[in-house]
């Protein structure tokens, strides 16, 4: 880049699922998974390129947008440079990126980018899906019409490539193709400051549009909102003149994906189809996962007991197998199941059937009261609330934008999935469903569908208490199916695994580091005096010094600091099943879910002499009351329920604050989602302690 030289600010916009993520990739070399589901796009990403003779631009991907009429936060977002050519990032250059099988609907942005005067380019993208419809495109004829440069691409084939690359250093070109003719703001504007000078006529329309005060009577707005809808049927009379001037259409079948889509759609067997794909992935989380699992057990294990003979006996071999081991066992332990489950769930999303899943439960969630838009946060949820919640975005329906975020922390995240593992492979049973399924599957997936059942069952309530003084629709674009690309399942797979061990990972191990030290020492005095009556009932020969060993540590940790402060909690969690000791763990783990495991591990490997894992510690574990098992049945599902239904999560409560920009509402999910997760886990225990 040359000194002094202006970067050119490039803009690459689209409709949702036209591949314009897939180019942006191309074009900067970033490693960032794309999805074949509208609204993940949320923040606009830029990165600057460099040609081999030094020029420089500086590229943006917007998120997917139909038009420039912005109806939600998404849209806004995406719209707000080519609004305001005031604006610092005003673009030079926007190259459009249009589905070539859908021409038709992706030349509406097309038409109006160019009516506000920007120079722009134009990418026919999917060209080979294009083809499979039988879809020629006189690409000669149509950039004679537009007086544009158009270049046809295929991502998934490489076709096009070079020349897309060559494209983003290119000027873009005014287009001379006319399909509106905005209307005078003579009749419509009142008294203002706003200079309207120096905007074109149609830069003035949409100025106009989003600043009430420019236009006066009332009867004057109506007038002009009605002219703002005609606009769209205006142009689209346009393009067609355009289409058949410019495509024509060879006799074909129908293509894979409308075979396809007659089962994967339809009314019933669409469901069936769903839930028959559920099943296949909570056994696969189990069944696939249960050598490797094992594997890395049996390290820590080897690990733990070599420790424990090479370090002498004291504090410094406590903090080693305790405190370090047990932290990463808390950690790694689980990364199978996480790395099945997100490979599965790739594979469906690159494959095109998570806009399927999206479609077809649209009536259902109205009949929930909510808009049908909300199923796109509401399945990303299963992997994290927090990129679920800001993608509500999407939803222009205020009240049904607040309701999803208020009930998407109901479905069950991937954080979670670490505590289900560790409970449902503790539960002292083991039996086959129909003789083929583990019921462990089962019951993974049952925490999964209670969530699901729990967040509709909340939104109706809420639908019930929230007014709705707006409108709200539902758009969904089906993409075609194609094979999922091992690059992005492969990448989806290393950086959900990544971010469990790096992100949650540092805080489990930190958090597994004070809750060792803070349930390995206590009070001066009180633990001396332990000492002293333990030193004595061996003195008196009332216990031999191996239990007076396992009795010091097990003393040691119940009056220790963690000791006291699960004590007091203990009364409002007994009566769901829990001890001091899981009391510990569920206030440590409010700063990420997956807390739990790592502080379970430490809590109860604080007592041990010898390194034990926790599925063997928490198995063996024996209630003092009843002599039995402590972990039965009836305590396992207890915490599981707690688990899927309770806010358990700081930075869930942080987002739902930063998207409603109030703390009234993240206070009320708390405490709401608190009382339902005591209440399901009281009457969860007490019958299945009865069973």
């Amino acid at each position: 880049m040359n000194k002094g030289e202006k970067v050119l600010n490039v803009y690459l916009a689209g409709n949702p699922n036209c591949g314009k993520s897939s180019i942006f990739n191309i074009l900067t070399g970033l490693k960032q998974k794309t999805s074949n589901v509208p609204g993940t796009t949320i923040e606009i990403r830029s990165s600057t390129i460099i040609s081999e003779s030094g020029k420089a631009v500086r590229l943006y991907d917007l998120p997917g947008i139909y038009s420039i009429n912005p109806v939600s936060k998404d849209e806004q977002i995406a719209c707000e440079p080519f609004l305001n050519p005031d604006h610092k990032k005003f673009p030079d250059h926007v190259i459009i990126v249009a589905d070539a099988s859908n021409l038709k609907r992706n030349l509406l942005l097309f038409t109006q980018i160019v009516d506000l005067g920007i120079p722009v380019s134009l990418v026919l993208n999917m060209a080979d899906i294009a083809e499979k419809k039988g879809i020629v495109i006189d690409i000669e004829r149509l950039e004679k019409e537009l007086g544009v440069i158009i270049i046809k691409t295929s991502v998934r084939n490489n076709e096009g490539i070079e020349k897309l690359k060559s494209l983003v250093f290119k000027e873009g070109f005014k287009s001379h193709f006319k399909s509106y003719e905005p209307p005078s703001l003579k009749q419509f504007i009142s008294d203002t400051d706003i200079d309207l000078s120096k905007y074109n006529d149609y830069q003035a329309l949409q100025l106009a549009y989003r600043n009430t005060e420019i236009v006066g009577a009332k009867a004057h707005r109506k007038i002009f909102e009605e002219q703002r809808a005609m606009e769209v049927m205006v142009r689209y009379k346009a393009i067609d003149k355009l289409i058949s001037k410019t495509i024509r259409i060879k006799d074909h079948s129908k293509l894979f994906s409308e075979k396809l889509d007659k089962y994967l759609t339809h009314k019933i067997g669409g469901y069936l189809i769903f839930l028959i794909i559920l099943t296949v992935i909570f056994q696969s989380v189990f069944k696939i996962a249960e050598y490797p699992m094992g594997l890395i057990e049996d390290m820590f294990n080897y690990l733990g007991n070599y420790f424990s003979e090479i370090i002498p006996d004291g504090i410094f071999q406590s903090l080693v197998v305790n405190g370090v081991l047990a932290g990463f066992s808390g950690v790694i332990t689980f990364i199978p199941q996480i790395i099945i489950l997100f490979f599965i769930l790739a594979i469906l999303e690159d494959s095109g059937y998570m806009a399927r899943v999206s479609f077809i439960f649209d009536k259902i969630m109205r009949k929930f009261g909510m808009n049908g838009k909300s199923v796109l946060p509401i399945i990303s949820g299963a992997a994290c609330a927090i990129p679920a919640i800001m993608s509500t975005r999407t939803i222009e329906n205020k009240r049904d934008r607040l309701i999803t975020i208020l009930i998407t922390p109901f479905i069950s995240c991937s954080a979670r999935l670490p505590v289900y593992v560790m409970m449902i492979s503790i539960i002292p049973i083991d039996y086959k469903i129909l003789g083929i399924f583990n019921h462990k599957g089962f019951l993974l997936m049952a925490m999964y569908l209670l969530g699901v059942v729990t967040s509709l069952i909340a939104a109706v309530v809420l639908s019930k208490i929230i007014k709705n003084n707006e409108r709200s629709g539902f758009i969904m674009e089906m993409p075609n199916y194609q094979l999922p690309r091992a690059k992005n399942i492969f990448t989806t797979c290393y950086i959900k695994a990544k971010s469990f061990v790096w992100e949650a990972g540092k805080i489990i191990f930190l958090i597994s580091m004070i809750l060792w030290y803070l349930t390995s020492f206590g009070p001066t005095e009180k633990i001396k005096k332990i000492e002293q009556n333990i030193a004595e009932k061996v003195l008196n020969g009332e216990i031999t010094h191996e239990d007076a060993s396992h009795l010091l540590l097990s003393e040691k940790q119940k009056y220790s600091y963690a000791g006291y402060f699960g004590r007091t909690i203990e009364p409002l969690i007994k009566p769901l099943g829990f001890d001091w000791r899981i009391g510990i763990s569920l206030i440590t783990s409010f700063i990420a879910r997956e807390v739990f495991v790592g502080s379970m591990a430490t809590i109860y490997g604080a007592a041990e002499d010898d390194y034990i894992n926790i599925r063997e510690k928490l198995q063996s574990e024996i209630n003092p009351e009843s002599q039995k098992p402590f972990f039965s049945v009836a305590v396992c599902l207890s915490i599981m329920i707690f688990y899927s239904l309770a806010m358990q999560c700081a930075s869930t409560l942080a987002v739902v604050y930063k998207e409603t920009k109030h703390w009234k509402w993240p206070v009320i999910q708390f405490v709401l989602m608190s009382i339902t997760a005591w209440l399901a886990s009281f009457v969860a225990y007490n019958i299945f302690s009865k069973i």
